[in-house]
């Protein structure tokens, strides 16, 4: 009976120090947890702050000022499932925080006022120039000019070519010159200047410059606008008859400073449309006008305003070709190859530039599209008119309202002056400022005896039947 009391009491015993064992070990449990998270604070701290104190957010830094803060940070355990914990503690930046004014000024943007716009023929650059002589001449900005409608073309730019400056950096030059990197880079700096040029659908721009600029004349062809072109076409011409007529193939490459010799080579021709690439800041598209223009003014922090248009040298309908023949594109497209890669490269990245620009670029185009049909139905009447463009050339013209308000006559009179018309205002404006003049060392045109044929990646093949 005495050994049984025994056993109640050392089994009572042995519960009450197994429970006293439990408690101990959950209060060393729990103690060492609360330092574990208590060490951990600063940590979280570190993670999300930099040792000056700087938040990171969205890839941006900024300064946060001393404030009470409350953290969620995730802990990973050993089976690795997160547990989110609420760790509030004292955040002191070393660092003073910025205004939002001064974040709002810096992200402002300032209308940009040097320009070098490269035209090439018959792909609108007519209306483009239009565009900068307007802005330019409003502000009383200067102009690099020739003594007529072209700066030493088709020879490559040269700053002796063009006439005197008034003794400061201009601020544009969009006349009919030849790309040359080193002249233009000298008056227009890379890094304080825009460059921006516009390119047409080879097909379109071909037919137009070879009937425009009588191209099948000049290699006795006729000027009858379609069999002409059919003619030229069937064969193309040798390299030694290109300057006869240096639009007669890939003229837009050609303004654009490709040489005769590498029409035909593959690899020169990618190099060169990578070498645009770097030197233009943007390159319009003549088939998207509108999408281009609106683009242009974001780039250059311009208003809708400035860039609405008129187009400006549009062939009258008479001096266009009838559709033409699949055969015929295709032989147009197989002899300007250089012209064709270097519009399907440029035609991408715009609408890559486009899609980058996000929703609220066509709300600018939708908003840009109503200011251009309000202006064009309160300026011009719906009578057809025709302007001289130079000698016995012509092109469609506009007719003002007779009614306008004299804001709007001077406005709308602008958008609608010839380029030869602007021009010649233009270099009256400059004489009385002229004060010095910039001479470049002349630099001589390449000698070598060289042919296209050197390369026949792109050897002109045409199609033997043609309609």
């Amino acid at each position: 009976m005495a050994e049984s009391n025994n056993f109640t009491c050392s089994g009572k015993l042995w519960k009450f120090l197994l429970f006293l064992s439990v408690v101990c070990i959950f209060l060393l449990l729990k103690f060492d947890g609360q330092k574990r998270k208590s060490f951990r604070g600063p940590e979280i701290k570190n993670v999300l702050y930099s040792s000056e104190g700087t938040e990171e957010t969205r890839g941006k830094t900024s300064t946060k000022p001393s404030t009470k803060t409350t953290i969620t940070a995730k802990e990973t355990t050993t089976t690795q499932v997160a547990a989110t914990t609420e760790i509030t503690t004292l955040i002191t930046p070393s660092t003073t925080p910025i205004s939002s004014e001064k974040v709002t000024e810096e992200t402002k943007c300032s209308p940009e006022q040097y320009i070098l716009f490269l035209k090439t023929h018959k792909a609108g650059s007519s209306t483009m120039s239009n565009i900068f002589f307007r802005y330019g001449d409003s502000r009383d900005l200067s102009f690099v000019l020739g003594s007529d409608t072209l700066i030493g073309w088709p020879t490559r730019f040269r700053i002796g070519q063009a006439l005197a400056f008034d003794g400061t950096r201009p601020n544009f030059l969009c006349s009919h010159t030849r790309f040359n990197k080193k002249a233009m880079n000298h008056l227009f700096p890379k890094d304080a200047s825009k460059y921006v040029t516009i390119v047409r659908n080879p097909v379109k721009q071909f037919e137009s410059a070879f009937n425009y600029m009588e191209i099948g004349r000049k290699f006795g062809f006729g000027t009858n606008p379609t069999e002409a072109l059919k003619a030229f076409l069937k064969n193309g011409i040798s390299f030694n008859d290109i300057r006869k007529s240096t639009l007669a193939r890939n003229p837009q490459m050609f303004d654009l400073g490709l040489d005769f010799k590498f029409y035909q080579d593959a690899k020169a021709i990618k190099e060169y449309i990578e070498f645009l690439e770097k030197e233009f800041d943007l390159v319009l598209i003549s088939d998207y006008f509108d999408e281009s223009v609106v683009l242009m003014k974001r780039l250059l922090c311009w208003e809708l305003d400035d860039v609405l248009y008129a187009k400006s040298n549009e062939r009258l309908d008479k001096d266009k070709a009838p559709e033409l023949s699949d055969d015929t594109k295709e032989n147009i497209k197989r002899w300007n190859k250089a012209d064709v890669l270097m519009y399907e490269h440029f035609n991408q990245t715009l609408w890559r530039r486009i899609e980058r620009e996000g929703k609220d670029f066509y709300d600018d185009l939708t908003n840009f599209r109503r200011m251009k049909q309000e202006l064009k139905t309160k300026c011009f009447s719906d009578k057809p008119s025709r302007q001289l463009i130079y000698g016995n050339k012509y092109a469609k013209g506009f007719t003002l309202k007779s009614d306008l308000p004299s804001d709007l006559q001077q406005k709308c009179g602008r958008m609608t002056r010839t380029e030869n018309n602007y021009l010649a205002y233009l270099r009256n404006k400059r004489a009385a400022k002229l004060v010095g003049i910039y001479r470049a060392a002349p630099n001589e045109d390449d000698k070598e005896k060289v042919s296209w044929d050197a390369a026949s990646d792109y050897k002109y093949v045409p199609v033997k039947k043609t309609r």
